[in-house]
């Protein structure tokens, strides 16, 4: 068995794909069992950023394809369409990408504080869906204590990088010092707390939150100490806002060009952040005289601007990394095939040990010394031949196939597996 991931980024897909392979919150335990039924152990990560589903899977390639095919089947997107954009990944490789992903090294904006907690929300939707596993349980939360370490121990999350920090910036070389802008966040979720708690000033009561759900636009507000308004207000407050930023998990628009051109009749300048995808808010408005519009991929460029100012922080986080992945594939290695291998190993000695008996019993005339002998050259040969299938079975990707199949060569099932384990037991711990 070994980890399958497939998915895209913001490095291999355009925004209007990733919008429609996005998956929405609402229905995502849905997904996650049909997945399930497909490919068996599994969770999904769906953020702005990215798309990808990881797996428990017996070979790559097939479990590669379930999940690419769910993936375009589930969203109603054409394979070729899709193909070009994913990335697979295997054993090794998927749990260093997932290693990477957590520790922030393989976001748009290097080191984010978001993708933590958004790869812990979704292990815990795959948990309650039922979903996720043993072994993808201890994958996940290796990936998070790599991703925590990395935040404690090196300067890469310092900063406290996001897409909400570097769209602010872009925001202010518009609008000047935000202090005395008027803000409208839609929005009652994680990306609108973060956008409050990079805002939010003693004092200031110029941000208003905005949601579908009432109830969450005022908890959200009161935490903040900032104003809401009713949903039924959205109107309203776009036409006195200098900033908007939209950050839901609608699965569709939730401002359109034509709500924004008549909110905006007077032409008052306005800078959008639409940090959903699914986007929040309709491409054209961007077009309307006075409004200026960036989604996630716009602040690509300036998100990569600011990574390459940071390259010198990336290689102790690597580093990390790299001994978190050793760790697991080491500890996961030893779970695969001990088993098999201790089975092999006494299934050996006890073939060796009788043979040897049966040669002394013929050869009556051997001295203590040339008996010895024999049992030195019977526990050569054994090694010899038992080392490179051993070898072979610690260090491949498909590992417990190759353990399966030591298994049945050597007949280590069924009852004399039982009698070569009780057999065994002693000698196990040496």
């Amino acid at each position: 068995m070994q980890l399958v991931a497939v998915g895209l980024d913001h490095a291999t897909a355009s925004l209007p794909l990733r919008e429609r392979v996005a998956f929405d919150p609402v229905h995502l335990q849905d997904a996650l069992a049909r997945l399930h039924r497909l490919a068996g152990p599994c969770f999904i990560l769906s953020t702005c950023n990215r798309v990808e589903l990881y797996a428990i899977a017996g070979h790559a390639e097939s479990g590669a394809r379930a999940l690419s095919g769910f993936l375009a089947s589930h969203h109603g997107v054409p394979s070729g369409l899709l193909g070009p954009s994913l990335r697979v990944r295997s054993h090794d490789g998927a749990v260093r990408h997932l290693f990477r992903v957590t520790a922030g090294l393989e976001s748009m904006v290097l080191g984010e504080d978001q993708i933590q907690a958004q790869v812990k929300a979704a292990l815990d939707h795959a948990r309650e869906a039922g979903t996720l596993g043993g072994l993808l349980e201890r994958i996940g939360s290796s990936a998070l204590e790599v991703g925590k370490q990395v935040r404690t121990s090196t300067s890469l999350s310092r900063s406290s990088a996001s897409v909400v920090s570097v769209g602010l910036e872009c925001a202010e070389s518009h609008l000047g010092d935000l202090a005395g802008a008027s803000v409208l966040i839609v929005g009652a979720g994680r990306m609108a707390a973060v956008t409050l708690g990079r805002l939010n000033r003693p004092g200031r009561q110029r941000i208003t939150v905005v949601s579908r759900t009432d109830a969450r636009s005022a908890r959200l507000a009161e935490r903040f100490g900032t104003l809401w308004t009713p949903w039924c207000r959205l109107d309203e407050a776009l036409q006195s806002a200098d900033l908007l930023v939209s950050a839901t998990s609608s699965p569709g628009l939730v401002v359109s060009a034509a709500t924004l051109s008549d909110a905006r009749a007077t032409g008052r300048p306005l800078v959008c952040l639409d940090l959903a995808v699914p986007r929040d808010i309709e491409s054209s408005a961007g077009q309307l005289p006075g409004v200026v519009l960036y989604d996630v991929d716009r602040l690509q460029p300036l998100a990569a601007r600011a990574k390459a100012q940071r390259a010198a922080e990336i290689a102790p986080a690597d580093a990390i990394v790299e001994a978190g992945v050793l760790r697991f594939l080491h500890w996961w290695q030893a779970r695969t095939v001990a088993p098999a291998i201790r089975r092999l190993r006494v299934r050996a000695d006890a073939v060796r040990d009788a043979e040897v008996a049966r040669a002394i019993g013929r050869l009556r005339s051997l001295d203590a010394h040339e008996q010895e002998v024999i049992r030195e050259m019977a526990a050569r040969l054994v090694n010899k031949l038992l080392d490179s299938p051993m070898r072979a079975v610690q260090r491949e990707p498909e590992a417990a196939n190759l353990a399966s199949a030591l298994e049945r060569l050597f007949e280590l099932a069924g009852e004399s597996r039982r009698a070569l384990e009780d057999a065994g037991a002693g000698s196990g711990a040496s």
